[in-house]
């Protein structure tokens, strides 16, 4: 069995009593697929292997590259549906165990409106989500399994008969990040347009945990803790350009800007109404949406086939406008308490490299699209909980089909669109960040990692997996 004892010269300088408390409490989205934020704006676009900044000469375009929401010519409406399925297992029973969890939902709808104001400028709003992602392992026994096996296999005590933490808990981690957007674009020469659009970001987090709160303390105490809440971020802005030099081919670029939201709400625990008397404890952080830029090229072979290639890169891992850490603050009304503490993430930039396709049949009606996602997750391993995205290199598979109907006012004036993606991802840890030191992320404290000195413990020896799918209803009026 592993001492507490034989590791004091490692622990970490406690911030306060109730420190590591938020670190498990308040911590970011982690949605179970290949990349933090989903990009799934437009269901053609999603079918298409997550492109669009190239090509989507639609409503959304607000958001993949508002300079060409010059290819409206008079007004559009979009609405979209995608539902996000993943089935995952960590080791939530602590080192080299495996726990599955049952199917869990992602709602991310988006809505869009466009008009033109004037000969060479159009003028957009929409609503849409980054990221959203609900998950639960329900009635989990023995969570944290302490160990009671000597290195290399740190066998961990999975009896519920003689475990710690025999009563069945349930672990639930819930949240979403969205957008609201205002947006136009100008048309400078026919080859060539511009577009900005002004960007709210928002979310909500809800995590309700049962974890090891006696860390913050030196010794070891589960209780369940649930920490709700919310918020909206500073203004910041997307730029985008748009460049056709030839009628069969299109280069575009697109970057945003990162944003900050503050979110506050409250932490509840039992341990937390016995120190203080109070049932709920103010709570407030921030997260981050990073800088992010989306580069390709697509061209329109003929009038049937049209070939895409694009390049997303998002900066996670931005010393101050990233996320390697999630700042956090507790605070009691009735007494002169209030700490702060960092949660660590480490996340690591993420790129993903995205062909595309799409053919129309002779039959105007009906297209079909095709594209792959070639990513990297940001997840780092060290500090890789039970809720965390496995890391490294994977690859998404989108399919999809579109449907056209003529209207009174132009050809292909309502277009329904379907798409669907299948993607599988599995990552293992070894021994190389148990019962070892490691630096949180962001700040120069240390903590060891995978022990009892964590309240939510990471980078433990084990494997992770999701397999996620995702199907996409969308919906677009233009003329």
């Amino acid at each position: 069995m592993r001492k507490r004892g034989s590791r004091r010269q490692h622990r970490c300088r406690r911030l306060g009593p109730l420190a590591a408390l938020i670190a498990v409490a308040v911590t970011s989205p982690t949605p179970a697929s290949a990349n933090p934020e989903a990009s799934i704006y437009d269901t053609r676009a999603l079918a298409m292997g997550l492109t669009g900044a190239t090509y989507l000469e639609r409503p959304a375009a607000l958001v993949l590259n508002p300079a060409n929401l010059e290819g409206i010519p008079r007004f559009g409406f979009g609405l979209s549906f995608t539902m996000l399925m993943v089935k995952s297992f960590a080791p939530v029973q602590g080192p080299n165990t495996k726990v599955t969890g049952p199917l869990a939902l992602g709602p991310l709808p988006s809505i869009f409106l466009a008009g033109r104001i004037a000969p060479r400028v159009v003028f957009s709003a929409g609503v849409y989500f980054e990221a959203g992602f609900g998950g639960n392992y329900p009635d989990t026994v023995c969570v944290d399994g302490e160990v009671v096996g000597p290195p290399p296999d740190y066998t961990p005590n999975t009896d519920p008969e003689t475990c710690i933490n025999r009563t069945p808990e349930d672990m639930r981690v819930a949240a979403f990040i969205g957008e609201a957007a205002l947006g136009t674009s100008i048309r400078v020469t026919d080859q060539f347009w511009l577009g900005i659009a002004i960007r709210l970001p928002f979310s909500t987090q809800v995590a309700d945990l049962w974890s090891n709160i006696g860390a913050a303390f030196g010794t070891s105490r589960y209780e369940r803790v649930k920490t709700d809440i919310g918020g909206v971020g500073f203004p910041s802005p997307r730029f985008g350009l748009t460049w056709k030099p030839h009628p069969k081919l299109t280069f575009a670029a697109t970057y945003r800007m990162y944003s900050r939201i503050k979110l506050s709400g409250t932490t509840t625990s039992a341990f937390l109404t016995e120190l203080t008397g109070e049932e709920e404890l103010a709570t407030i952080s921030e997260w981050n949406v990073p800088h992010m830029f989306q580069v390709g090229v697509s061209s329109q072979v003929n009038d049937r086939l049209l070939l895409v290639l694009e390049y997303r890169m998002q900066f996670h891992a931005a010393k101050k406008s990233g996320n390697l850490s999630q700042p956090s603050t507790i605070r009691s009304s009735t007494q002169d308490l209030e700490v702060t503490s960092i949660a660590p993430f480490g996340w690591r930039n993420v790129w993903s490299l995205r062909p595309g396709v799409e053919y129309r049949f002779r039959n105007p009606l009906l297209a079909w699209r095709g594209g792959l996602n070639f990513t990297v997750n940001a997840t780092n391993p060290q500090w890789a909980n039970f809720r965390s995205a496995p890391w490294g290199f994977g690859v998404s598979g989108m399919t999809g089909l579109g449907f056209y109907w003529d209207g009174k006012r132009a050809a292909d004036q309502f277009r329904l669109d379907l798409g669907l993606v299948l993607s599988g991802r599995r990552a293992r840890n070894g021994n190389e960040y148990i019962d070892r030191p490691g630096v949180v992320p962001g700040t120069s404290e240390t903590v060891v990692v995978c022990s009892e000195d964590q309240v939510l413990q990471t980078g433990c020896p084990g494997r992770w997996g999701t397999t996620s799918f995702l199907a996409s209803l969308g919906f677009t009026l233009q003329y």
